[in-house]
């Protein structure tokens, strides 16, 4: 550093401390020219300033711990609370999935169902179609087809009827898929197969796609039979590819339907009359997931043993 510079420095410096001293002698001065009254009152506003100050921190301190105690006391309700829910969250699950509303079977009354697949675009390559396939229909814009609706597939299969009373209910009909219309013409129209169930081919009907909602829910169980005369009483009357025997997650038909009172999302205990004596034992639990006018379509819930066809139902009363 030059001196020339030197000097400029330490002569700043010099007026910045006479500038500081200044500020201090003024306000000695000042305080001097104050009442000493006035002087003691500041000061005992401000001691007093500070044990509210402190009187408040520990107040808040206290309440803050007793709020603690509190908290602590609810959150071993809110514990107890969650508990609970967590148990109730575990047992509730799909009672009926998309998979049973659409893949499953039906008792149709009446056979001859207008709507057909008549061909396939792949036709000459295999006989089975795949989903995103297009086919095509035996109908068109003068039965009232539109672009965009949606078709659901059904293979018609042999009859149904009770294997005990051998009335008959109808034909069984197997939910194969469903299919939205792509192009319409004068008399017929194509479609695509949006979700295929099980094999979709020509011949195989359509009817119009209602779309449904599935169900959360508990399984009621079956631990408590209903008592004598309550409830509605019907039987199991046929398993998908004639199975002898079902468990828990087959579909099945039972003898009971809208004509019963019967209704979507239902429970029905399971039961059978023991061969050596008059009691009764519950086996199972099912559910409706589809109802015709005398026959529904349920899905077992449960089943400690194997179900046969004959086995009885009856409606819960939980």
């Amino acid at each position: 550093m030059s001196r020339k510079r030197a000097k400029t420095f330490k002569k700043n410096v010099s007026i910045d401390r006479l500038k500081g001293s200044e500020y201090n002698v003024c306000k000695f001065l000042e305080e001097k020219k104050r009442p000493k009254g006035a002087i003691m009152k500041n000061s005992i506003h401000k001691i007093s300033g500070k044990i509210i100050f402190s009187l408040l921190t520990i107040f808040l301190l206290f309440f803050q711990g007793s709020g603690f105690g509190l908290s602590s006391a609810e959150g071993g309700e809110s514990q107890e609370q969650k508990t609970k829910k967590a148990k109730l969250y575990r047992d509730i699950f799909p009672l009926i999935s998309e998979s049973d509303l659409y893949c499953s079977f039906f008792v149709l009354e009446k056979k001859e169902l207008d709507t057909k697949i008549v061909g396939s675009e792949k036709m000459e390559e295999r006989m089975l179609m795949r989903e995103h396939d297009i086919f095509f229909i035996n109908k068109g814009r003068v039965d009232g087809l539109e672009t965009g609706q949606m078709f659901l597939i059904l293979e018609i299969g042999s009859k149904i009827k009770n294997p005990v009373t051998r009335e008959k209910y109808g034909f069984l009909a197997l939910k194969r898929g469903r299919a939205r219309i792509v192009e319409v013409e004068e008399s017929r129209a194509s479609a695509r197969l949006e979700k295929a169930c099980d094999q979709v081919m020509v011949g195989h009907c359509l009817v119009p796609f209602e779309e449904k909602g599935g169900l959360l829910g508990v399984d009621l169980g079956y631990d408590v039979f209903p008592p004598e005369g309550e409830g509605i009483n019907g039987m199991i009357i046929y398993f998908v590819r004639d199975y002898e025997q079902i468990g828990s997650g087959h579909w099945a038909l039972i003898d009971l339907g809208e004509e019963d009172g019967l209704q979507f999302g239902q429970q029905l205990i399971i039961y059978r009359k023991l061969k050596k004596s008059d009691s009764i034992e519950s086996i199972g639990t099912l559910i409706v997931i589809d109802t015709q006018r005398r026959t529904s379509t349920v899905k077992i819930l449960s089943a400690k043993d194997a179900l046969k066809v004959g086995d009885l139902v009856k409606t819960h009363f939980k």
